[in-house]
């Protein structure tokens, strides 16, 4: 990110909501910590579908702290999404443990993350958004790296490990910049497509096969994010 705005990097640094944007850069780091810590423990399909309670936590939050309003359909929406997140999690109850309130702390965390984003809105550039949270992360992981690095023992490794900032970089500017643009009550729905992606990368690369469950949930889920971008794209 240096290297691409190296020549408008002064410009860019410069805000007029330095708290907010180190905030919100600290939210998103927890939850990225908070995240890949969970997954030491429990499988990627279980974190992630406790990790769908994110919207009711936005929706809640942009109703008290951005006086943002939910309609009748936003609420059904976001409820039928919820009940398929649950229709999953439900079929793990057996292996919850300690360790899945790891993503449930994460889930918390971003919630904060988004809501900040949103507050700042079309005050701030996205690119200087970008820089902060790229620029606080990068920080913070440097002092600590040195105390748990292992040396990748592939090139495939360092292929993968340099290709995670990469996508990530790219998911978190288009999130940027759809939550300067979109109410975050009403994008918050669309998250629970993560859990659809998520099962579909876990049956190409890691061979797990989806229960009926939780394609059942999967499909509400599906369907509670279609009917939101719908009526989005209508209504506007």
């Amino acid at each position: 990110i240096l290297i691409v705005f190296a020549p408008h990097l002064s410009t860019l640094l410069r805000t007029s909501n330095l708290k907010i944007q180190l905030a919100r850069s600290v939210a998103l780091f927890v939850t990225t910590m908070l995240f890949f810590q969970a997954l030491q423990f429990i499988e990627q399909g279980q974190a992630t579908a406790i990790f769908q309670i994110a919207p009711m936590i936005m929706s809640v939050l942009a109703v008290i702290f951005l006086k943002e309003r939910l309609g009748p359909r936003r609420i059904i929406s976001l409820i039928i999404g919820f009940v398929g997140a649950m229709i999953i999690i439900q079929q793990q109850a057996e292996q919850f443990t300690l360790a899945s309130c790891l993503p449930l702390a994460a889930t918390a965390s971003y919630a904060v993350y988004s809501i900040l984003t949103r507050y700042l809105g079309a005050a701030e550039s996205a690119y200087t958004t970008l820089i902060y949270t790229a620029g606080f992360g990068a920080i913070v992981s440097s002092i600590i790296l040195p105390f748990i690095w292992v040396t990748p023992e592939t090139a495939l490794d360092v292929m993968m490990l340099m290709l995670i900032p990469m996508i990530g970089g790219i998911g978190h500017f288009t999130l940027i910049q759809a939550l300067q643009l979109t109410e975050a009550s009403d994008l918050a729905p669309m998250n629970y497509l993560t859990l659809v992606f998520a099962m579909m990368w876990g049956a190409l690369i890691f061979a797990e096969v989806p229960s009926p469950s939780t394609l059942a949930g999967g499909c509400l889920i599906v369907a509670s994010g279609l009917y939101l971008l719908r009526r989005s794209r209508s209504r506007s």
